[in-house]
């Protein structure tokens, strides 16, 4: 069913937008929590990750501190920004910005912070915020040292605490008929669940507050722990090793640790349930169904619990979600190893590039003109031919597409060899034509290699091993017919 509702407003900036996300149900809650009773149960999930500059609910910190800075006049077009955290939007205001993150953030948003011109420094981990290394303390000391600088601190900024309680709450609110029964929140700062909870708690009868930290985060008790033993934690965005003074610890009713395997392999069900979600929001929705868990009887009312998803999959290309990075990590759950086991192995249950039983593969000399190689393709059906030399080597292919736009434009003319358009498989470039990388199919190639191949390519030129005969093409239709028919039990 449609639901018809006007479309947002032009806006003058960008940042305008930030806030006013939306709340969604959790629709996947049997799947998610088993052997419990659900149906008294409701979902429901603020998509933080949806606000537009970073995919983060720090934007609405940023732009409410940034703006309060101005506001009492303490900047200037020449002051350079110091921030131990992201900075994105300060540097869209065109403030010369300076950030400090840990080791850990991913290099899918240090990309990002790059491609904004932000200068970025490196900090340890796990250095305790008073620690001389600290991201905090090396961003008071490289402000004594740069001139008409000023640190923006989240962690000390009523800024942080103001924006939650005065506009994330309020949105909240509304959106929930001022109806719920447990909030669930990640900690860093400790602002946003100190904000929500303050507001939402006197005016909601009963809720119920749940922080949630990542396994080795010391926000709760505030004692220190040995470095080495959390070297590798990979969970951003939330934790830390000791208690921000923000924090209001009497608004809390229950703490939830959850560790990174539990936190990924969450979000990556989010994220096919069509949320998505980064890790820390895996860890809040894995912590709330914890909860549930250890809350949740038949005998029950009806309870709705909300959690607030603060951060974006895509800023995780090459952590949460590559399938090799989880698995080198030890990040995947028995699901999602049984999973990955059936789609690379099983699911082909060994079969190779030969039972695709591919016809002979129709190949052409350097030399054949371009309108004869398109007739040919058009005639066959073909996207592609493989071009072989006098020694029947293959050296490279013509694309059907690629030909005719270069007919279309006037580059090519019907009577030109193909040897000046083909993309080549080695040797050196020659005339218009492109190298391309080969990497090697043959027919014992296993499906299952094949298949992560046409994850980047769209056919397969299929060759003996030493690469001196051009066998096949394959794309991965070829694949996908195999399956098909093979589980339909013709084969």
């Amino acid at each position: 069913m449609s639901i018809s509702r006007p479309p947002p407003p032009i806006f003058d900036d960008i940042s305008f937008s930030i806030g006013n996300t939306p709340i969604v149900r959790i629709k996947s809650l049997p799947t998610l929590v088993s052997s419990i009773e659900l149906s008294n149960i409701e979902l429901l999930a603020k998509l933080e990750y949806l606000n537009s500059l970073s995919g983060s609910i720090k934007d609405r910190v940023a732009k409410r501190v940034l703006e309060d800075v101005e506001k009492k006049k303490e900047l200037n077009s020449k002051t350079t920004l110091i921030i131990p955290t992201s900075g994105n939007l300060a540097h869209k205001k065109g403030y010369k910005t300076l950030v400090l993150v840990p080791e850990r953030t991913s290099i899918d948003r240090i990309h990002i912070l790059k491609a904004l011109g932000v200068e970025i420094i490196r900090t340890q981990n796990e250095a305790h915020y008073d620690a001389p290394e600290s991201n905090f303390s090396l961003a008071k000391k490289l402000s004594n040292e740069i001139a008409n600088s000023i640190v923006i601190d989240e962690f000390n900024s009523q800024s942080n605490f103001k924006v939650h309680h005065e506009e994330t709450a309020e949105e909240i609110y509304t959106q929930i008929e001022g109806k719920l029964d447990v909030l669930v929140v990640g900690v860093e700062s400790g602002a946003t669940i100190t904000g929500l909870a303050k507001n939402l708690k006197s005016r909601i009868s009963g809720l119920k507050v749940v922080a949630v930290e990542p396994q080795h985060s010391r926000i709760q008790d505030n004692k220190p722990i040995n470095p080495s033993s959390v070297k590798d934690r990979k969970v951003e965005d939330i934790g830390n090793n000791f208690t921000p003074p923000i924090l209001d610890m009497s608004l809390i009713d229950s703490w939830m640790r959850v560790n990174d395997q539990e936190s990924f392999a969450m979000s990556r069900k989010l994220i096919n349930d069509g949320l998505l979600a980064g890790p820390s929001s895996g860890s809040v929705v894995s912590a709330a169904l914890s909860y549930i868990k250890q809350r949740s009887t038949a005998q029950e009312n009806s309870t709705r619990i909300l959690c607030i998803l603060n951060d974006t999959a895509r800023n995780y290309s090459t952590t949460l979600l590559s399938d090799e990075w989880l698995l080198e990590n030890d990040l995947m759950d028995d699901e999602m190893i049984r999973k990955l086991e059936y789609q690379r192995s099983e699911k082909y249950r060994a079969a190779s590039v030969e039972d695709l039983q591919l016809p002979a593969a129709v190949t052409v000399p350097p030399n054949i003109t371009i309108s004869h190689a398109i007739e040919l393709m058009l005639e066959r059906e073909y996207s592609q031919l493989p071009v072989i030399d006098s020694h029947k080597k293959l050296i490279g292919y013509v694309s059907l597409t690629s030909l005719q736009t270069q007919l279309d434009a006037g580059e090519a003319a019907p009577k030109d060899a193909v040897s000046k358009w083909l993309f080549s498989f080695g040797g050196s470039r020659t005339n218009n034509s492109k190298r391309e990388r080969y990497q090697l199919i043959t027919p014992d190639t296993p499906l299952s290699e094949l298949a992560k191949f046409f994850e980047k390519h769209s056919f397969a030129v299929v060759t003996d091993s030493e690469r001196k005969w051009c066998l096949g093409v394959a794309t991965k239709y070829d694949l996908i017919n195999f399956l098909n028919h093979r589980n339909s039990g013709f084969s």
